[in-house]
């Protein structure tokens, strides 16, 4: 497994974001895809101080990577805040099938409980179907699927991590593939926390109040249903 660091720096030559660790060894398509995919979409992340999101997708040679990114306290030069720092993890399909696991038995056990009841329900999964049913006049190159919530974001990472641990509810819920393993072959792209669902992977997560203000894309409302 292999950690790199991305943040912003405020001191030098390059100020702003940047590789905070060595990045050698990496080849530079690999480092071009992280730099490019490891950060959520989206702005106004000053309105989610301390905020933590988890973000996943592979690379061309087969690796997984792990991005687990945070709303730091941080000021950029003309005081601006919502500044983030990014952890990223890039592993092989092995490792990151053990790591969404163990990031997933570091939740609050009541919380795994609370989104294991929430995923088998009757009235979510009625939810998902309304949701694809909304969404096949749309033409995608790749599906995607968009959750919007406004509650605790501990609760909708344990109901993302719990989808990518478990293919078969992976597939019931999305509607992908019965045969679909997020740890083999290529990984399913997903985010647990944006700000925009465009250009993030098959599975996105993002605050109500944002989702709402998306037009002429429908998106699944959690927070009704918790």
């Amino acid at each position: 497994m292999r950690h790199l660091e991305i943040g912003y720096v405020l001191e030098g030559e390059r100020r702003g974001y940047n590789f905070t660790t060595p990045t050698d060894g990496l080849a530079p398509d690999a480092l071009k895809a992280i730099w490019r995919n490891a950060m959520p979409r989206g702005q106004g992340w000053n309105d989610y101080p301390a905020a933590r999101t988890l973000k996943c997708f592979g690379l061309e040679t087969g690796e997984a990577v792990v991005c687990s990114v945070t709303v730091t306290d941080q000021v950029d030069e003309v005081g601006r805040r919502g500044i983030r720092h990014a952890d990223v993890y890039v592993m092989t399909l092995k490792e990151y099938r053990a790591d969404l696991l163990n990031r997933l038995n570091q939740l609050p056990p009541a919380i795994i409980t609370q989104a294991e009841k929430a995923l088998n329900s009757r009235e979510w999964e009625l939810l998902f179907r309304k949701y694809r049913e909304l969404s096949k006049p749309r033409t995608m190159i790749k599906p995607q699927t968009i959750l919007a919530y406004d509650g605790d974001w501990a609760f909708m990472e344990a109901c993302v991590l719990l989808l990518m641990t478990r293919s078969t509810l992976l597939a019931n819920l999305l509607e992908v593939s019965p045969a679909i393993n997020p740890f083999a072959d290529r990984v399913f792209t997903f985010t647990t926390f944006a700000l925009d669902y465009r250009d993030e992977g098959r599975l996105v997560a993002l605050p109500l109040a944002k989702a709402r203000q998306i037009e002429d894309v429908p998106y699944i409302n959690l927070s009704a249903k918790k």
